[in-house]
């Protein structure tokens, strides 16, 4: 973090001069606003507006946020000033339907309510298509090949055909993995003997396809829009392993077989209609509706010298479902103020059924929460305001309420009610055209994962069992951060985010028992629970650098630096020994760098990258797991000169990628600080060769 800060302070200093060197480029800026004409991306030679969007200067997409509500987990990219009303299809997905030619600008909004269909985002982009009258759409192919991955086709493709002032869109994508793995798994004592090696070899394959369509019409002020998407997948894993003891002496082995998931389908519906209400208010109104099948069939065969043999068998068969819809009116009848006001309700449910048992004795194995049926509703008004002081100052203001009811029936029984109140202020100051600073502070409540309040075992992870929780709550966070942002270089930029967040039910690993009809312990388990309060300190950095004022004097254009860098601390009291330690599977840091280099004179962009990590922890009740994930080293070159698109060969993970994971074993729980077992696995990650096809029309 130290260099990280002294960087940004460095870039800040120099930024300044730099930008004497800047050059006239095919945007336009005022104070908290830029638009960019497709002229700025040329050189760049972009296929789809997602290769456009991701060459923004300073801005990069916001994914899922793990918030509820349709409205709370808005993106930051909106499609002709249009959120997508759909929650199956990621903004990645469908900014990679849309060519780049039909991509008439890309506006930038970096202020304070940026635009009410996003509203809680201090910066925006808007992707305004032309109003063209023919059939356009993209397609891509990629195979990725390697010795552990075989080959590992990939194909995607969409069309939109507009008429006068309706466009229909059809696409599909199909994927295929076909993975083997292999490497050795040490089990020692406590002292760090070794007692027995389990060397495995397996292979796995997933398939996955999906077809999707939209219609989007406008009558007048009107408009319509309707979505669907349905989607098919089938996969199945197969692993052999041979257990030997320390002298290498063979003593057994293991046969994994694996459904997972086994003719799994899910399908989506949505849309909204927009119109005006009165002068100067407008109404949307959102609905979707999704549902799917997830099912699975695994069993694990244990064999022993002098044993017998032993079978683990699970079944899994949930059915999710979810229904939204969402009224939001827009108000501008008082000068100065952006009001938005409406409310969202929402449907949720989750069909969970479970088994599993051993032929050990006969015996079958119990499990807590095995068969739940967990429904929730949620009711949310909301308002906000948006106040433009100046051009350069904004206050954005607003509240959600929210009331729900939660309801388990089955293996687990409870009924709750919840009322949160999550206010939002938010204040930016556009300091020039260049620079922004964003002040935030906001109450933020979790959504939750249906699938923690019922069990579910991984057996390809030695039999791990997460315990379905009762009594699983939201976590709550009161977040306060700081943010930073100066263009320089015509396309360069430096952002820095400094966040702190109290966070009370935290959300963590729990243990989960099981007793019999007097009261006694019969089993006991790690499942997701809530552990008291927290404290997070984040602090993430992103600096885009050019190197065209250092060398375009020596006839060198094109080339540019990207640094993410994300740090994430946290302090939460340990539920099992009652000492301070960060909350499980959240890294301390990690980091990519990327260096990219556009010669379009000649049609080739090439470029290498490399990603690290820390090492993430998790605290089980009787061990303690470190998973390193290594770094990850990879080279590419695109050539864009064919007529019918970009060809793209990729190298991935050069020199090879070791994934660690350690487990620490304790005796009874880790409060007793007795290790009586380590258990060492290592893979490796063999490197990939992926080569891509991809064009529009």
């Amino acid at each position: 973090m130290r260099w990280h800060l002294a960087g940004t302070l460095m870039l800040a200093g120099l930024s300044p001069q730099l930008a004497l060197a800047q050059e006239a480029a095919t945007v336009s800026a005022s104070e908290g606003s830029r638009v960019f004409t497709p002229d700025f991306f040329t050189g760049f030679s972009p296929v789809t507006a997602l290769d456009m969007v991701q060459r923004i200067p300073g801005f990069s997409i916001e994914g899922s946020r793990e918030r509820r509500g349709f409205g709370e987990n808005a993106g930051n990219v909106l499609i002709d000033g249009d959120r997508p009303s759909t929650k199956s299809d990621d903004i990645f997905t469908l900014l990679g339907r849309i060519p780049a030619s039909e991509v008439e600008r890309i506006e930038l909004n970096e202020q304070a309510g940026a635009d009410g269909e996003a509203q809680g985002k201090g910066q925006v982009v808007n992707v305004i298509r032309k109003a063209s009258a023919k059939i356009s759409g993209t397609y891509a192919a990629n195979l990725l090949i390697g010795t552990r991955y075989g080959v590992t086709p990939f194909a995607s493709g969409s069309a939109t055909l507009r008429r006068g002032a309706t466009s229909y869109e059809l696409n599909f994508s199909s994927f295929s993995e076909r993975l083997r793995g292999f490497g050795p798994e040490d089990f020692k004592n406590g002292a760090a003997q070794l007692i027995e090696r389990r060397r495995y070899e397996g292979f796995g394959a997933l398939d996955e396809y999906s077809v999707g369509g939209a219609i989007k019409t406008r009558s007048g002020d009107v408009k319509i829009n309707a979505n669907g998407k349905f989607t098919a997948r089938n996969g199945t894993d197969r692993r052999r392993g041979i257990y030997t003891n320390a002298a290498e002496v063979q003593i057994g082995t293991e046969r994994l077989f694996s459904d997972a998931p086994k003719h799994d389908i899910a399908f989506e519906v949505g849309g909204d209609i927009e119109f005006p209400i009165a002068a100067k208010l407008n109404s949307k109104l959102v609905a979707l509706f999704r549902s799917s099948r997830e099912s699975s069939s695994n069993f694990i065969e244990t064999s022993r010298v002098g044993q017998p043999v032993s079978l683990f068998e699970t079944r899994n068969r949930n059915r999710p479902a979810e229904a939204v819809f969402r009224a939001q009116n827009d108000w501008s009848g008082l000068a100065g103020h952006a009001i938005q006001f409406g409310a969202e309700f929402a449907y949720n449910k989750l069909d969970a059924r479970f088994s599993a048992a051993s032929s050990t004795g006969g015996a079958v194995t119990q499990f807590p929460a095995s068969n739940v049926q967990v429904k929730e509703t949620r009711f949310e008004p909301f308002l906000s305001d948006v106040w433009t002081v100046s051009p350069s100052w904004k206050l954005e203001g607003g509240a959600i309420m929210e009331f729900s009811k939660l309801t388990l029936r089955g293996d687990s029984n409870a009924r709750r009610s919840f009322q949160f109140i999550k206010p939002r202020l938010i204040a930016t100051w556009a300091i020039d055209k260049a620079t922004t600073l964003e002040f935030r502070a906001e109450r933020q409540v979790a959504q939750l994962n249906f699938n923690d309040f019922a069990t579910s075992v991984d057996l390809g992870q030695s039999n791990q069992v997460d315990a379905g929780n009762q009594d699983l709550v939201p976590e709550k966070t009161n977040s306060f951060s700081a943010l930073i942002r100066h263009k320089f270089l015509d396309r360069g930029s430096i952002q820095f985010v400094a966040s702190y967040q109290a966070v009370s039910d935290t959300q963590d690993l729990v243990l989960i028992t099981t007793r019999d009809a007097t009261g006694n312990i019969t089993g006991r388990f790690d499942g997701a629970g809530n552990i008291g309060s927290s404290k997070r300190w984040n602090g993430e950095l992103e600096i885009t650098l050019p190197f065209d004022w250092l060398t375009k004097a020596v006839g060198i254009t094109g080339m540019e630096l990207k640094y993410v860098g994300h740090y994430h601390d946290s302090r939460v009291d340990d539920p099992i020994t009652g000492l301070t330690r960060r909350i499980s599977y959240r890294p301390l840091w990690h980091q990519n760098w990327d260096f990219r280099h556009d010669i379009p004179s000649i049609g080739i962009v090439w470029g290498v990258n490399w990603a690290e990590r820390a090492a993430g922890k998790a605290y089980f009740f009787n061990q303690y797991r470190l998973e390193n994930y290594g770094s990850n080293i990879g080279f590419f070159v695109e050539y864009n000169k064919f007529k019918l698109g970009t060809l793209r060969l990729e190298a991935i993970g050069i020199g090879g990628q070791k994934l660690f994971r350690n487990r620490f074993v304790y005796n009874d729980t880790r409060a007793s600080n007795v290790l009586t077992q380590v258990i060492n696995r290592e893979r490796s990650l063999d490197p990939r060769i992926q080569l891509a096809f991809s064009g529009k029309f």
